[in-house]
């Protein structure tokens, strides 16, 4: 990224930025610094009432929605207890207790278990599993409701045929495409790839589909 556009990407959040430094030091995946600017922006732009989130990790992107829409409730899913334990006490630590709930489990077990209408729904869990949620995403996602999904590119692997990927990734880019071109190429979404971070895939949920 052109060190002039990175200059305006500091964390302007003194508990978001203690966040980071904590992922940074213990190398736990959190959203890059041009993603998580465009994920607020959007959290912003839609004032989503309900957002669910695949994948809490500490916690860092939900309680960044949760400070762009002041409003908005939150659920977040998240597959690691030791991860989960960490995202609720920062969750707590950040005031958001009464707006944030970490739910522990499988995102393609929680996902079909849950009911009613989602404003805005973010994908940050495993990237195979991406296309494994489509359906209850398009379930659980209000006509006109926001789909935000980040590692879209996956280091860059989806731009090649999945067979000359390393054996390890080939399921996760085939996987990758799949929800890739359902998304974008479907009539279930009006959608578009953006190359910010790793990858961030923007889309909104037709009316009637």
């Amino acid at each position: 990224m052109d060190p002039y556009v990175s200059s305006f990407l500091h964390e302007n959040d003194d508990f978001l930025a203690g966040l980071r430094a904590y992922a940074l030091d213990n190398s736990v995946p959190v959203l890059r610094p041009d993603s998580a600017s465009l994920l607020s922006t959007l959290t912003a732009l839609k004032k989503p009432c309900r957002i669910l989130e695949a994948g809490s990790a500490i916690g860092y992107s939900a309680i960044l929605m949760a400070k762009a829409a002041p409003d908005t409730k939150i659920e977040t899913v998240e597959i690691d207890p030791d991860m989960a334990g960490i995202a609720r006490a920062n969750i707590a630590k950040a005031g958001f207790g009464d707006r944030i709930r970490v739910i522990l489990g499988d995102a393609s077990d929680v996902f079909p278990a849950l009911s009613g209408n989602f404003d805005m729904i973010f994908l940050d869990s495993a990237k195979g599993q991406y296309v494994r949620l489509l359906d209850d995403v398009v379930r659980l996602l209000s006509p006109g409701g926001l789909l935000v999904a980040d590692n879209c590119i996956f280091y860059g692997k989806v731009y090649d045929d999945p067979a000359s990927a390393p054996h390890k990734h080939r399921t996760i880019v085939a996987n990758m495409r799949s929800f890739l071109e359902r998304v974008l190429c479907g009539n279930e979404f009006q959608g578009t790839l953006l190359e910010t971070g790793d990858g961030m895939l923007v889309a909104v949920r037709r009316e009637g589909k």
